[in-house]
């Protein structure tokens, strides 16, 4: 769930049916707008017996991934995760608990912050516990749709090249393809475990002492828990990746773990930029060709790193972007 209040809206229909639905009353119930995700339009909603949740809707022609956040939701608290419970779910909307406390997103990040991202290090190595059945996104009933690591990995969606003054971009990804086709054998061949899918700070909730929330259920997926740790690490300032990874690990970052959390980092920086130029976002298109190209050079040096030399501006608003 994308996190800031914004503004007090007029409810919808189709809140005030899914509110019913999941059997509370709406009368009088205030709706206030939350910043929008990809897939979802949601909002905070306060019922007249004080109840607090959130209602989603889904944007129209996007996939309904609702029943897949509902059974994530079940595993993670039988995990002893505390993410956000979904009450009822159709394939165009779903209500859910609303977590208490703070998204841990402040610009630049503050001692607090960094607390809690080691908190949430420890809190994602509970998820990262958690065995599925296959790899790739997950559906309603916790299936993926690949049965290797090597399958999920190398599944890249062919896209055009985007173009960007100065680059060259089509160079650019045919050398990171080639360096992710040749490194898939390299990646451990481990089961395939719970992942959230879209683990960052603006997902995650704290009352400053502990981890409170975890939102936005829809993206997870069965995979190696490198890539989410390489997921984190290209969208966090390094202060944050470096935070996670103290709560996540007894000890410093285990050295045979270095490259096929490059190579991921790779793969995933790769479909960020194709989908921030399928929003015409040429800053952050930048940012991930720089990232792209730092990891490359470390691959070509033998200098990697579990932090990358390049992430987003702690002053910035990059870390609001998906």
């Amino acid at each position: 769930m994308p996190a800031g209040d914004t503004t007090i809206v007029r409810p919808h229909p189709l809140l005030l049916d899914a509110l019913t639905a999941a059997g509370f009353d709406c009368t009088d119930a205030q709706f206030t707008s939350l910043r929008s995700g990809t897939d979802s339009l949601p909002f905070a909603v306060t019922t007249r017996d004080g109840d607090e949740l959130v209602v989603k809707v889904r944007r129209a022609g996007s996939r309904s991934r609702y029943a897949t956040a509902a059974w994530a939701s079940a595993r993670m608290q039988k995990a002893g995760i505390p993410a956000a419970r979904i009450i009822w779910h159709s394939i165009d909307a779903c209500v859910e608990t609303r977590c208490p406390g703070r998204p841990i997103e402040a610009e630049p990040p503050q001692p607090a912050d960094l607390d809690a991202a080691a908190r949430a290090g420890e809190v994602l190595r509970r998820l990262h516990a958690v065995e599925v059945s296959s790899f790739g996104q997950l559906d309603g009933h916790g299936i993926g749709q690949h049965s290797t690591v090597q399958g999920w990995f190398l599944a890249l969606p062919s896209r055009s090249t985007p173009s960007l003054d100065g680059l060259d971009l089509l160079g650019l990804l045919r050398r990171t393809r080639f360096i992710l086709e040749a490194g898939v054998n390299r990646l451990p061949t481990t089961a395939p475990k719970l992942l959230h899918g879209d683990w960052v700070g603006r997902h995650i909730f704290t009352d400053d002492r502990h981890i409170t929330g975890v939102v936005d259920l829809e993206s997870v997926r069965g995979g190696d828990p490198l890539a989410e740790l390489a997921g984190w690490s290209l969208r966090e300032p390094a202060p944050m990746t470096e935070a996670l990874l103290a709560g996540y690990f007894d000890g410093p970052f285990p050295a045979d773990s270095l490259l096929p959390l490059v190579l991921f980092r790779l793969r995933i920086a790769v479909s960020l930029l194709h989908f921030h130029a399928s929003c015409d976002d040429q800053d952050m298109v930048r940012l991930r060709v720089a990232q792209i190209q730092a990891d490359l050079d470390d691959l070509d040096h033998g200098q990697l790193t579990a932090v990358p030399r390049i992430t987003p501006d702690p002053c910035s608003t990059e870390r609001r972007r998906p």
